[in-house]
């Protein structure tokens, strides 16, 4: 009998579940989507499915002949930065708020004024982070507050609470609530007490590589899973991502473009020098995550298709056609600026009202002239964020997530960084890779996470882009008037 760790990842748009053996090999991978509420400036999911979610895919492995005895250990990435109110049940007083959310404004500002939060918590205040938004619902729901027996932080998280009764989180995620000490690894009670909220609404800090509870009887009827089995922590999807991209050494990048992205690199100290850098804790006791996160990546590419594409977003060709269409851009000589801040953005500048636009538009511009431009507005953000987090490092930067499907782009990003472009395949599984990664020693499957990291990027192809020195020069001076939009348009945006 085979002996499997079941990984999901509750991302943004989807669901996404592993069995992973103890040789790294990924069987029955299975995606279930999820829908995203936006209004205005507001960000929210149903939580309950994110549980139906992975309860689906656990039926879909157990109708194909897997036994629930096979899986010794269920482990998860999730999205971070959220705040999901539950009662005493773990059940939802009202629809999570996501990390995209930037309701919370005017407590954010409040926040900032009252408490040290860079030199304690390692990163900058803003209303996309929990501690905000927790303010935002005391003030604007109070009933909600009131009856709240926990505030989660992540999708993860709450599938946690549904299947151990636990209210847990990892200090990755904890970092990007605002209200965690990055050196103790603790909450600040104190803070929130000062502003009249109960410090005992928060889940416990657990280490992501930490078995934190067992599937209860309840669980195990509603999925299937044994009763007793094994349930890790896990980490939040921006750390997960970069375990499962290979990525632990000082020096090493990825980049990730789903909807949102972000810039990724380990680091050993923190950095103060730039606003929007977030700095999570990491697989080493003293090490992190320098990441530069973006609002806007993969929504651009969406956007694109819908506004330029040739055929329906519906129909399967719309993405070749499209890249087909962007490679009758004359690239050398396409002078248009896109500026991609199409749902506001929080690096490399943090305005949640900032919008995107396109400069230099002429008689001869084409359609693929302006689809081109915005994929390079958004791989000259790329550059912002590579350059904001590492003094050069490698010359090579991993590449993971939706958006590398697009060659094109793909090109595009080499270019415009100036490095070599790796791109692993089946890498819309590296969150949830990362999170098995994490528990190999609790089960005894190997000691080392890098070791079996490196087992499972073995067997997994690689497509490589080099930059072209001629489009290198071309971008160097376009992207020094890229980096002057933002500050010469903002009164008029």
């Amino acid at each position: 009998m085979l002996g499997y760790i079941a990984s999901f990842d509750i991302g943004t748009t989807q669901a996404k579940g592993i069995l992973v053996t103890k040789e790294a090999k990924i069987y029955f991978e299975k995606n279930i989507d999820i829908l995203t509420d936006y209004t205005g400036n507001q960000m929210e999911q149903d939580p309950h499915h994110w549980y139906q979610a992975v309860i689906s895919i656990l039926s879909s492995w157990f109708e194909l002949g897997i036994d629930p005895h096979e899986i010794e250990l269920v482990t998860f990435s999730g999205q971070m930065q959220d705040c999901i109110p539950v009662d005493k049940e773990g059940n939802p007083l009202r629809p999570a708020i996501l990390y995209g959310d930037s309701r919370a404004e005017k407590q954010a500002a409040l926040l900032d004024d009252l408490f040290p939060i860079v030199d304690v918590t390692g990163n900058h205040m803003d209303s996309t982070l929990t501690f905000p938004k927790m303010w935002w619902l005391k003030d604007n729901e109070p009933a909600v507050y009131q009856k709240t027996e926990s505030f989660l932080i992540s999708s993860k998280d709450y599938v946690i609470r549904h299947l151990t009764g636990l209210c847990v989180t990892d200090p990755t995620t904890a970092a990007t609530t605002g209200m965690m000490n990055a050196q103790t690894r603790n909450w600040q009670t104190d803070w929130l007490l000062s502003c009249g909220m109960d410090n005992c609404k928060l889940p416990t800090i657990r280490p992501s590589n930490e078995i934190v509870g067992h599937v209860t009887n309840q669980a195990s009827s509603e999925t299937g899973l044994l009763v007793g089995t094994p349930v890790l922590c896990g980490m939040g999807d921006g750390g997960s991502a970069s375990i499962g991209a290979g990525v632990f050494a000082k020096g090493q990048l990825y980049g990730y473009i789903g909807t949102t992205g972000w810039i990724a690199s380990p680091v050993d100290n923190i950095s103060q020098t730039a606003k929007g850098l977030f700095h999570l804790p990491y697989v080493k006791e003293n090490q992190f995550l320098a990441i530069a996160p973006l609002m806007n990546a993969g929504n651009v590419h969406k956007w694109v298709l819908a506004e330029f594409g040739n055929v329906p977003l519906s129909d399967d060709r719309s993405y070749d056609e499209l890249e087909e269409q962007i490679k009758k851009s004359d690239r050398a000589n396409n002078s248009l600026l896109f500026l991609p801040y199409l749902n506001g953005e929080r690096f490399p500048i943090q305005d949640p009202t900032a919008s995107g636009c396109l400069i230099g538009i002429r008689p001869q511009t084409t359609s693929a002239d302006m689809s081109c431009a915005a994929l390079e507005g958004v791989a000259m953000s790329l550059r912002q964020a590579m350059e904001a987090i590492t003094e050069g490092g490698t010359g090579i930067v991993t590449l993971i997530g939706g958006g590398s499907k697009s060659k094109v782009w793909n090109q595009i990003i080499a270019d415009v960084l100036n490095k070599t472009v790796v791109v692993p395949s089946e890498s819309q599984f590296f969150p949830a890779m990362g999170a098995v990664v994490l528990g190999v020693k609790e089960i005894g499957w190997d000691e080392s996470f890098s070791d079996f990291s490196r087992k499972a990027l073995s067997s997994v192809a690689r497509t490589s882009f080099v930059p072209d020195g001629r489009m290198v020069e071309h971008y160097n001076q376009k992207y020094n008037k890229y980096k002057e939009l933002y500050n010469r348009l903002k009164d008029l945006l």
